[in-house]
């Protein structure tokens, strides 16, 4: 799964790539740009040691991690002014962490031993779960500033207050509220607000010299149960107390920190994906959906002067 696709050219050589992360272990996948609209395979973005580049620190086990890794959401911007992409890098916490780019606009380096979280209002910096950064000089002041998305469906922008070589983001405004209607959504309707997990886009969608909003969101749409024959319900339970049984056995499997590519772990994986699989058709349930909002930017409010 896919987390803050951006398009960049990462590596300065004319063709935009596209840049993404991901939710375990949180790696940062990049799909080079051939030019032509053409990209090349995903590969994983490494540090400057070699090893998979990550937002979070060591992780105690294989099954514990620290969760600054996960739910990786990427966005490359110049933070301090020397004319090369460095990652910021949101996650399920709601941090965004900082990877420096210590290596060229052409030849990237990313230092992950030197990442670090950013601070807002002289202090961490933190919106509520799964931060979705992006950089854009939203005051129009030459300086970038920070707009961040949340796991509740806000959208918060934190100003820069410091320079384009050494940026310092003041306390966050609120642009979108948290979302009144997280969770499912009825087959056949429509949401009347967006949900959660908020990844923004600002461009000045309508031509009028300020720049909007794009969120994009998930939700859940609502199955409505369907009309099965005694064969199909004998069989939806059968499939039940099979999916009950191997989650008993994966659950034990974890408890002896068995590692995830054991034989013994993929089998059982792939026989729990095969009973959901035949289960889909047999029960309601939710499908996983997404919208894309608009938030259109109002003109300044006019002083009496004016």
């Amino acid at each position: 799964m896919g987390f803050g696709p951006q398009l960049v050219d990462l590596d300065g050589d004319g063709h935009d790539d596209v840049i993404s992360g991901s939710y375990w272990p949180g790696d940062l996948f990049w799909f080079r740009g051939l030019g032509g609209g053409k990209y090349a395979a995903g590969a994983k973005l490494k540090d400057a040691s070699g090893k998979d580049l990550n937002a979070g620190g060591k992780w105690a086990t294989d099954r514990d991690p620290d969760m600054d890794s996960l739910a990786a959401a990427p966005f490359a911007a110049d933070m301090d002014g020397d004319g090369d992409f460095d990652l910021l890098v949101g996650n399920i916490v709601g941090h965004v962490v900082l990877i420096p780019n210590e290596g060229t606009r052409t030849e990237p380096r990313f230092v992950a031993a030197n990442r670090r979280l950013l601070a807002a209002g002289g202090k961490e910096l933190q919106v509520a779960g799964d931060a979705g950064p992006t950089m854009v000089d939203w005051d129009g002041d030459g300086r970038l500033d920070l707009i961040v998305g949340a796991g509740d469906g806000a959208v918060t922008l934190f100003r820069n207050e410091g320079t384009k070589a050494a940026p310092t983001f003041a306390a966050g405004v609120e642009l979108v509220v948290a979302s009144a209607g997280h969770g499912s959504v009825p087959r056949g309707t429509e949401p009347f607000g967006p949900s959660g997990r908020s990844k923004v886009c600002a461009t000045d969608y309508d031509g009028d010299g300020r720049l909007d909003l794009l969120v994009g969101d998930v939700a859940w749409i609502e199955l409505p149960e369907p009309d099965l024959t005694d064969a199909q319900r004998d069989r939806r339970e059968e499939l039940l107390k099979e999916r009950e049984k191997i989650s008993k056995v994966l659950a034990e499997l974890r408890g002896q920190q068995v590692d995830p590519a054991d034989p013994r772990m993929t089998r059982m994986n792939e026989r729990l994906s095969n009973v959901y699989e035949e289960l889909r058709p047999l029960q309601g349930g939710t499908d996983t959906h997404g919208w894309v909002w608009l938030f259109r930017r109002k003109p300044p409010l006019k002083t009496a002067k004016e």
